[in-house]
């Protein structure tokens, strides 16, 4: 029952130091919660316990992608150019420049 209360207690003082930021207080606390009789070995194990964790993600982990973002995003920025420039093609082929046309009632001059 100690043994579990010791590992629960390793586990949230690990979390606050992988949190990266230990107030002065914290540490001092954390300092004496390790000095205290199988503390510093359920810390212990919490660290080897991350540690395999992180083994174990890098085997699993996907290869890396062999199309770089880089080439990506410039070849989809390349896209969107030209499907305006060809957009602006077609309006500018289609306007006739005529100012008269029909309607539904009457021919229409401008």
């Amino acid at each position: 029952m100690a043994e579990d209360t010791a590992l629960q207690e390793a586990a949230v003082w690990f979390a606050r130091r992988q949190r990266g930021v230990m107030s002065l207080e914290e540490r001092a606390d954390f300092e004496r919660w390790r000095a205290v009789r199988g503390n510093a070995s359920a810390i212990d194990e919490m660290e080897r316990a991350w540690a395999r964790m992180d083994q174990v993600r890098d085997c699993f982990a996907p290869a890396a992608s062999t199309t770089p973002v880089r080439q990506f995003i410039l070849a989809r920025s390349a896209v969107l150019a030209l499907l305006c420039v060809l957009s602006l093609g077609v309006g500018i082929v289609t306007y006739s420049g005529h100012s008269s046309f029909w309607t539904r009632l009457d021919w229409v001059e401008r």
